[in-house]
């Protein structure tokens, strides 16, 4: 018999069951519930209908949505053929998919402001959760925990305007935790990692600075938390990993200013 388990991919994440090796009426489980092109549907369709990608806007080509996903072609298929089924996106031969043109604007507002909200309440949890992770972090950190540290910051760095960008910088702050040397602070993490990934992207869109500046800004902020886990000092990681989340719920805001969510 095989075991269960639990397949992640960068953002976004799905729950697969077991399979047995011999199948009995007394060994029948429900069919799989969520697929990969679940999540995939799901997030496009929230970008779509909370106006993110406009009416008319052409989508990314399927090995670019692959990428960023970080799953395979035929799941990224499956996830479009749902969306033309929804009449939410539109497929021209030799084009590419696009973005239907008819949209009603409240359910785009609906939806942006549905999404902002979910975006404001992972930070809430995460400023009561990654402060202290920090602060463990500078207390209980070897040699190993500063290398992998020092790596995402240079991973961050080096993704860019990569579709790997959003991934990057949630395994950044997955690293902080994991020099913790605490397991829970992961799990915390873990739990909300489609909300950062997806904060990430979004605000990345949106941001009333330029994208550059933004990495940029972003980059400072982690590598204030990093220098203060090298130096060992824990209030100086807490309070720099908490000025980090205000500043990234402040991105949210604009963000959700810009499609017109708080209104």
């Amino acid at each position: 018999m095989q075991g269960c388990h639990r397949s992640r991919r960068g953002g976004v994440s799905a729950k697969l069951r077991c399979r047995e090796a011999t199948v009995t009426w007394t060994n029948i489980r429900p069919a799989q519930q969520r697929r990969l092109g679940d999540e995939v549907f799901e997030a496009l369709e929230r970008l779509i209908r909370s106006g993110e990608l406009r009416p008319g806007e052409k989508l990314a080509s399927e090995g670019e949505l692959s990428a960023r996903f970080e799953v395979s072609r035929p799941v990224v298929r499956s996830a479009l053929k749902r969306l033309r089924e929804e009449g939410l996106v539109i497929s021209r031969k030799g084009s590419g998919s696009f973005v239907a043109q008819e949209l009603r604007q409240e359910d785009q507002q609906k939806a942006a402001a549905s999404q902002l909200q979910s975006m404001l309440y992972a930070l809430e949890f995460r400023k009561s959760l990654e402060p202290d992770a920090a602060r463990y972090a500078a207390l209980r950190r070897g040699d190993d925990e500063l290398l992998a540290l020092e790596a995402a910051l240079e991973a961050f760095k080096a993704a860019g305007g990569s579709p790997a960008h959003s991934h990057v910088d949630f395994l950044f702050h997955k690293a902080v935790a994991a020099a913790s040397l605490n397991d829970h602070y992961i799990k915390g993490l873990d739990l909300i990692s489609y909300d950062i990934d997806l904060g990430v992207t979004l605000a990345e869109h949106l941001s009333k600075i330029g994208v550059a500046d933004r990495r940029r800004a972003i980059f400072g902020e982690h590598e204030a938390i990093v220098d203060a886990i090298r130096d060992q000092d824990p209030d100086a990681a807490a309070d720099a990993m908490m000025r980090h989340l205000a500043y990234a719920q402040a991105r949210v805001i604009a963000r959700g200013q810009a499609v017109g969510a708080g209104g």
